[in-house]
């Protein structure tokens, strides 16, 4: 699994397929995707650094995605005044959530790397 990574795109194109399907709010079928691809970085994730630049893939891409989201919506479906404001406000809702998911991930990445030193006896 050498591309696996970038499945942490999929958010990026996950929100203006949103838009396209009317749904205009926080699902929570999305959330679900973004914590699946959160907890997935945990797992296959070989060390630290790779973690952490795949949890920021992950950050980048649903804020990226969620911004791509918010234009379509404001020129192509409605350009009320809220449209920006709301897409910012979600924005950062998913933000917040992979921010707090890559916490508990780093949190759970140490303490499996440090379990594997200890039983290995390399202090």
């Amino acid at each position: 699994m050498k591309f696996w990574k970038w499945l942490n795109l999929i958010p990026l194109v996950m929100f203006v397929i949103r838009d396209m399907l009317g749904m205009a709010d926080i699902n929570p079928i999305w959330l679900v995707i973004v914590a699946a691809l959160g907890i997935m970085n945990i797992f296959i994730a070989k060390s630290m650094k790779e973690y952490l630049l795949s949890s920021l893939l992950l950050l980048i891409s649903c804020v990226a995605g969620m911004i791509l989201s918010t234009y379509y919506y404001y020129y192509f479906v409605s350009s009320d005044f809220e449209t920006p404001i709301v897409g910012a406000f979600i924005a950062m809702v998913y933000g917040i959530f992979v921010l707090v998911l890559a916490g508990v991930g780093t949190a759970v990445f140490v303490i499996r790397n440090r379990e594997e030193v200890l039983k290995n006896g390399d202090i």
